[in-house]
């Protein structure tokens, strides 16, 4: 008997229905893994986007500095020196602070803490340095800053040697509840410090003039 002969056309009908037989079957339960493997990729392009935002994010805002406790705002004598020491950092950043604040500008002896916490309550910004951790030209490229800064229209600026503990970093730059250490001296990440900074504080209005 001989064999029937299968056309073409027939041929390429039973191979679609055998595709359409397998995409039911991968309907009624069982698993498109290409499907899978396309989802897989989309959601891993998103991780990495996420990821990429949160470290250029970080890297953009590390010079804002860290939020400090609030320690309060009283006020104490001149020339008191609070013991036990009621800051939560060091430098203070906000606390019991003199009646009198300093005027703004740069000094070459160590200012008191207790009366620099009172600038920084009318929004102003102290850049504390360790003398023994600085060498002349680096003391003298905060000075010209400050300098430039306090015959501004932003003029709430105050660079001083530092007195006390030692605090670990060369430089140390403050702002009403807020601290950022440097270990060199760095002028972009202080403006960028002072621009998020100046002025957020409870009493921004208030405070000494611009130097004359």
């Amino acid at each position: 008997m001989a064999k029937r002969r299968t056309t073409g056309v027939q041929r390429r009908s039973r191979a679609s229905d055998e595709a359409l037989n397998r995409r039911v079957e991968t309907r009624r339960g069982g698993i498109d893994w290409r499907i899978v493997a396309l989802v897989g990729l989309l959601v891993a392009g998103v991780v990495v986007g996420i990821i990429a935002v949160a470290i250029a994010s970080s890297g953009a805002n590390a010079n804002i500095g860290q939020a400090e406790p609030d320690d309060g705002r009283s006020h104490i004598a001149v020339g008191t020196v609070p013991a036990p020491r009621p800051y939560s950092s060091t430098p203070g950043t906000s606390g019991p602070h003199w009646d009198q604040p300093a005027n703004w500008g740069v000094y070459t002896t160590p200012q008191a803490e207790s009366q620099l916490i009172h600038n920084l309550e009318h929004g102003g910004i102290v850049i504390w340095y360790q003398p023994g951790k600085l060498d002349q030209q680096q003391v003298q490229q905060l000075t010209d800053f400050v300098n430039t800064q306090v015959s501004a229209a932003q003029f709430k600026f105050i660079l001083s040697p530092w007195g006390g503990k030692d605090f670990g970093h060369p430089i140390a730059v403050t702002a009403w509840r807020w601290l950022l250490y440097l270990d060199a001296v760095n002028l972009d990440a202080i403006r960028e410090f002072a621009n998020a900074h100046y002025g957020t504080a409870p009493e921004p209005l208030g405070g000494p003039g611009p130097p004359v």
